[in-house]
C-alpha cells in the first residue's frame, strides 16, 4: 500500500469540499453591544490567570445597552457549551477583499471568549472562557503570535496588524461599528464590544496532507494502519489495572488495543463511550506510552480532559482553546519541581499492587464460597450414593484430604510412557484414598462425592453461605485499588522525565497561558520526545492537531479519535499520523458526517493518483472514519445501556439497535415509568419553515418545567429554521435568571448531537409535504433526537398522525410501559422461595433481567425493591462477582439467600428475609 498515494488523494478530495461559509458581519449573529474605550473590556482580553481561578472583570452596563446585555447573557446561557460569546476590540468595518470577493465585513482584530454574568441591576461581570487571538486572515501564525505579544491599546498596533493581513491606510475612527458596516469605506472602530460568534475562515487540509506525503516515517504510523499496512499486532498479556471501573466489554477493548493497531470501539448513546476511552489511554500510559485525544468538537474534548482528570492519574494536556487549560497550565506549573523520585515511586508501585491483592483476596475468599456452595449443593442431590462412594474410597471422606492433588493424579498421562506413568498415577491416587482395585471412574466418581461432602460439612460449620459483610468489603476494595492505580500512575507519569523533559515542561506550561498563535509557536520550538515523555496525555480537537501539534510523524504512541461517525477521513488523517496505532470510538447509527464531495471528484482522485483498489474505503462522502476503520478492524461493541429508564431508550434500543442494548437502568423503581408524553397543538408550517403554534407551544412548556425545577433542558428540532424560531422566541420571553437555572439549551438535531439533558422537548415543525417527513424520518437523526434525555421527553407536533418511524415512536410514546418480565427460576431452591416471600404478601419477580445478568430474585415495590441471589452463577465466580459490579454500579441493594444458611427451609428464609429486606434496613 502506498501511503503517501493514499495522502495525496485525501488531499485532492479535502481540496474538493465545498469551503465553509464564512462568517464576515459578526452584527449578524446575536448583535454587537459596542463599549467603545470600555477598560474592563480591555482587562478580560488581556487577563492572566493569577490564581487557582480566573478573577471575574466587573463592570456596569449602560443604561441605553441593557436590552443588549439581556440578549446576549440570555444568548450565551443557551448556548453554554459552545462558547460562543466573544469581547473583541478594534473592529474592521466596512466593504473589503475577502478571498478575492468584495464583502461587507465586522471583524475584530482580537476577540476572546467569555462568559458572561449577571450580578444585581446593571451590574455584570465577564469570566475569560478561552484564549485571546488576532485577527484571523493573518495568514503566517508567527507573525500572528508576534503581534498576540506585542498587543496594545494603540494605533500603531492596529495599523500593523492590518498591515499583515494585507489592509494598507485603513483610517482609525472611535465611532459604532454597526453604524458604518454599511459605509462606502472600510475603517477600524478602535474600542471594545461584545459579540456572538467568531470568524470563520477556511482551514485548507489539502496542503498539509500533501506535505505529509512528502514526509518520512508516514508508513509506521496508524493512518497507514488504517489502510491495510503494517497491522501486525503487539503482545501484552498481564491483568487490568485500572484507575476506572470497567465492564466485561469494556475490558474487552482495553485488552484488544493494548496488542492491536486499529482497535475500534461501538457503542449507543449511555453506553459508556467516553469512559472506556479515558481507560485506554490511561492504560496506554501506564504501560509507558503516549497517547493523544481528539474529537470533532471543543465541548467533547474537554469532556474527555474531565474524565481523565476525574480519574485522578497524570495530568492531561488540552492544547486546544480550552477553559480547562489554564488550570492544567497551573497544575504542570505547580509539578515542574517534581523530579523523579525512585522511592516514592517504588511506594506506589508496592501500595498499587497490595491494594490489587486485597481485591484478589475477597474474590478468592468469595469463590471459594461459591464453589463450596456448588458442591454441596451435589452433595445433597447424591446423598443417596454417599454410602457407596464411601465404601469405594474411605479415605478420601477423611478430614485434610488434598482434591487438587487426586484430581491431578486421575488424569489421564500423554505423551511419552503414558500408559506407564497413567497406571502409577491411578496406584498413588487408589493408595491415598484406600481404594483397593476400583476402575478409574468409579474411584474419580468417589473422589467427587468426597469433595462435595468436604463442602457440605465446611458450610454447615459456617451456618451456611452469606456475603453480607463481603460485597461491601469487595467494593471498598475495587474503589481502593482504582485510587491506589491512579496515584501511582501520576508519579510514574512524573518519574519519565529527565532534564530535557522537565524543559519541555516549563515551556509547555508557558505556551498553555499564551495566545493560539503564540502556543502554536511554541509547540513547534519544543522537541517532540521530550514532551510526550514528560507528558503523556493529551486532549484537543482534530481541527487544532495540525493547526498546533508538531508535524512529527507517530509523535505519540496512540492516537484516540472520538465522535468518528461524524469524522470524514481527511479531517482525522493529522492525528492518525502522529501515533503508531489507534482506537475510533464512535456510533455509526448516530448522525454522519456531512459531506460535498462528489462521486466524480471521488473516482478523479483515485485515478489520478493510482488508489483505485482503495476506492471504496477512500469514497470520502460515504465513508466516515469509523466505517474505513470498521473495514480494517472489527467493532468491539459497548452493549450496556447505563443513562436512562427502559421507556426512553426502549424505541431506538428495538429499531436503530436491533435490540442489542443491555439496560443496565432496568428496575422496578423506573421499568414501567412513562417518561414521554405528546402535546398535539393546531398551526402550520410556513414558507420559512416556522410552526408559531409550535413554538408557543414550546415556551409555554419549558416555563413551566423550569417553574417546576427542572435544572437541565434541551429543546431539539430537526429543521434549522424552526431551531432560529424557538431561540428567538426564548430569548425574547425567558428571564436570564429562568434559562440559567433551567439549564435551558436550544438546536437542531445536528447541533445537540453529543449532549445530553434531564428533559428534551421536540419541535417536529413538520407538516403534510412529504419531502419534510423523510427528512425527520431518517433513521440516523432519528437516533439521535429520541436518545438524547435522560428523563423524561415531551413531544410537539401539529400533524394528528405523523408518518413512518417518527409516528411509530410517538405510538412508543403514547403506550405506558409495562412491568419488565422476568424468567421463571430453573432450580427448585429459588422457587420454593419465591413462592414463601409470594405467600408472605411480599412483590417478588424471578429471573429479573438487569443489563446482561438475570437475578434470581427481586423482593419489594419501587426503590425498595432489593436483588436477592439464592445460589452461585451458572457461569461460575468470575461471573457471579460480576454480577455483584454491576449490580452495585447501578444503583441496586444486593442480598442473598442462599439455602445453606436457611437449613435448606425456604418457610424459616422467608420470615428472616422479611425482615432482612425490610425498606431502611
Amino acid at each position: 500500500m502506498n501511503v503517501p498515494a493514499v495522502l495525496r488523494t485525501l488531499a485532492r478530495l479535502s481540496a474538493a469540499e465545498q469551503p465553509q461559509k464564512v462568517q464576515l458581519d459578526l452584527t449578524k449573529a446575536a448583535g454587537l453591544l459596542w463599549l467603545g474605550d470600555h477598560k474592563p473590556s480591555w482587562q478580560a482580553i488581556t487577563a492572566t490567570q493569577a490564581g487557582l481561578e480566573w478573577t471575574p472583570i466587573t463592570w456596569t452596563a449602560p443604561k441605553q445597552g441593557r436590552d443588549q446585555v439581556r440578549h446576549l447573557a440570555a444568548f450565551d446561557a443557551l448556548h453554554q457549551e459552545d462558547r460562543l460569546l466573544r469581547l473583541g476590540w478594534a473592529f474592521l468595518v466596512g466593504p473589503a477583499q475577502i478571498g478575492g470577493q468584495r464583502r461587507r465585513v465586522c471583524l475584530p482584530l482580537v476577540s476572546r471568549p467569555v462568559r458572561l454574568h449577571h450580578s444585581m441591576g446593571l451590574t455584570y461581570a465577564f469570566h475569560v472562557a478561552g484564549d485571546a487571538g488576532v485577527f484571523p486572515l493573518i495568514d503566517d501564525w508567527t507573525k500572528s503570535a508576534e503581534r498576540e505579544a506585542e498587543l496594545a491599546p494603540t494605533e500603531v498596533w492596529i495599523t500593523e496588524t492590518l498591515r499583515l493581513a494585507g489592509f494598507e491606510n485603513v483610517p482609525i475612527v472611535h465611532d459604532d461599528p454597526q453604524s458604518l458596516v454599511s459605509g462606502q469605506e472600510l475603517v477600524v472602530a478602535m474600542g471594545a464590544g461584545l459579540h456572538a460568534g467568531e470568524p470563520v475562515v477556511t482551514t485548507e487540509h489539502g496542503t498539509a496532507l500533501v506535505d505529509w506525503a512528502m514526509k518520512k516515517g508516514v508508513e509506521d504510523t496508524a493512518f497507514a494502519a488504517l489502510y491495510g499496512a503494517g497491522t501486525t499486532p503487539d503482545d501484552r498479556e498481564e491483568p487490568i489495572s485500572s484507575a476506572l471501573p470497567l465492564s466485561h466489554s469494556q475490558e474487552r477493548a482495553v485488552e484488544h488495543a493494548r496488542r492491536a493497531r486499529i482497535t475500534v470501539v461501538g457503542g449507543p448513546p449511555g453506553s459508556g463511550k467516553t469512559h472506556t476511552l479515558a481507560a485506554l489511554a490511561l492504560d496506554a500510559v501506564a504501560a509507558g506510552r503516549s497517547v493523544l485525544l481528539a474529537s470533532r468538537t471543543r465541548n467533547a474534548a474537554d469532556v474527555l480532559g474531565a474524565a481523565l482528570r476525574r480519574a485522578g492519574g497524570p495530568v492531561p494536556v488540552l492544547f486546544g482553546d480550552s477553559e480547562l487549560r489554564q488550570e492544567m497550565a497551573r497544575e504542570l506549573s505547580d509539578g515542574l519541581d517534581a523530579t523523579s523520585k525512585p522511592d516514592l515511586v517504588k511506594e506506589l508501585e508496592k501500595a498499587r499492587r497490595a491494594a490489587a491483592a486485597a481485591v484478589t483476596r475477597v474474590e478468592r475468599t468469595a469463590a471459594q464460597a461459591l464453589n463450596d456452595e456448588k458442591l454441596a449443593a451435589e452433595a445433597r442431590k447424591h446423598q443417596a450414593l454417599m454410602a457407596a462412594h464411601r465404601t469405594v474410597a474411605p479415605k478420601a471422606f477423611d478430614a485434610g484430604v488434598d482434591f487438587v492433588q487426586l484430581h491431578q493424579l486421575l488424569e489421564p498421562r500423554t505423551g511419552f510412557l503414558s500408559g506407564l506413568r497413567t497406571g502409577w498415577a491411578l496406584n498413588k491416587a487408589r493408595r491415598l484414598t484406600g481404594a483397593s482395585e476400583a476402575s478409574p471412574e468409579d474411584l474419580a466418581a468417589a473422589v467427587e462425592a468426597a469433595e462435595q461432602t468436604a463442602a457440605a460439612v465446611r458450610i454447615g460449620t459456617s451456618g451456611g453461605t452469606t456475603f453480607g459483610e463481603l460485597r461491601p468489603l469487595l467494593a471498598e476494595q475495587d474503589a481502593a485499588s482504582r485510587k491506589a492505580t491512579a496515584a501511582w500512575l501520576k508519579e510514574y507519569s512524573v518519574s519519565q522525565r529527565g532534564s530535557g523533559a522537565r524543559r519541555a515542561v516549563a515551556a509547555l506550561a508557558k505556551a498553555l497561558r499564551s495566545g493560539r498563535a503564540a502556543r502554536r509557536r511554541g509547540l513547534a520550538e519544543i522537541d517532540s520526545a521530550d514532551l510526550v515523555a514528560a507528558l503523556p496525555l493529551w486532549v484537543g480537537t482534530l481541527s487544532d492537531v495540525e493547526d498546533i501539534l508538531p508535524p512529527v510523524a507517530a509523535m505519540f504512541d496512540l492516537v484516540i479519535i472520538d465522535e468518528a461517525s461524524h469524522v470524514d477521513q481527511p479531517l482525522a488523517a493529522p492525528a492518525l499520523l502522529r501515533g503508531r496505532s489507534a482506537v475510533i470510538g464512535g456510533d455509526p447509527r448516530q448522525l454522519r458526517h456531512v459531506s460535498f464531495v462528489s462521486d466524480q471528484a471521488v473516482q478523479a482522485a483515485v485515478d489520478a493518483e493510482g488508489t483505485q483498489d482503495l476506492r471504496d474505503r477512500l469514497d470520502v462522502p460515504k465513508v466516515s472514519l469509523f466505517d474505513a476503520a470498521a473495514a480494517t478492524a472489527g467493532v468491539h461493541w459497548l452493549d450496556e445501556h447505563h443513562r436512562c429508564a427502559p421507556h426512553l431508550i426502549g424505541f431506538a434500543a428495538a429499531k436503530f439497535y436491533d435490540g442489542k442494548i443491555a439496560l443496565l437502568t432496568t428496575h422496578p423503581a423506573i421499568a414501567d415509568v412513562d417518561c414521554i408524553d405528546t402535546e398535539h397543538v393546531g398551526g402550520e408550517r410556513t414558507s420559512k419553515g416556522v410552526n408559531q403554534t409550535e413554538v408557543d407551544a414550546v415556551l409555554a412548556h419549558v416555563r413551566k418545567r423550569v417553574a417546576a425545577g427542572v435544572r437541565s433542558i434541551g429543546v431539539v428540532t430537526p429543521f434549522r429554521a424552526q431551531a432560529d424560531a424557538l431561540e428567538e422566541a426564548l430569548l425574547g420571553e425567558l428571564t436570564l435568571d429562568e434559562i440559567t437555572t433551567g439549564g435551558v439549551r436550544v438546536g437542531t438535531v445536528h447541533g445537540v448531537q453529543g449532549g445530553e439533558f434531564d428533559e428534551v422537548v421536540i419541535s417536529l415543525a413538520a407538516d403534510a409535504k412529504p419531502g419534510a417527513w423523510r427528512f425527520v424520518n431518517d433513521r440516523n437523526l432519528l437516533a439521535v433526537l429520541t436518545t438524547r434525555a435522560r428523563r423524561r421527553v415531551h413531544v410537539i407536533t401539529s400533524a394528528p398522525e405523523p408518518p413512518g418511524l417518527i409516528g411509530e415512536y410517538l405510538r412508543h410514546a403514547d403506550i405506558a410501559p409495562t412491568e419488565t418480565a422476568g424468567a421463571d427460576p430453573d432450580d427448585a431452591w429459588t422457587a420454593r422461595l419465591a413462592q414463601e416471600l409470594t405467600t408472605a404478601g411480599l412483590t417478588v419477580r424471578t429471573g429479573y433481567p438487569v443489563g446482561q445478568w438475570r437475578v434470581d430474585l427481586v423482593v419489594g415495590e419501587k426503590e425498595d425493591a432489593v436483588a436477592v441471589e439464592t445460589r452461585p452463577h451458572p457461569e461460575g465466580a468470575q461471573a457471579h462477582l460480576a454480577r455483584w459490579r454491576a449490580l452495585t454500579h447501578a444503583g441496586w441493594r444486593v442480598n442473598d439467600a442462599f439455602g445453606s444458611r436457611f437449613g435448606h427451609d425456604p418457610a424459616r428464609a422467608a420470615v428472616e428475609l422479611a425482615q432482612e429486606l425490610a425498606p431502611g434496613r
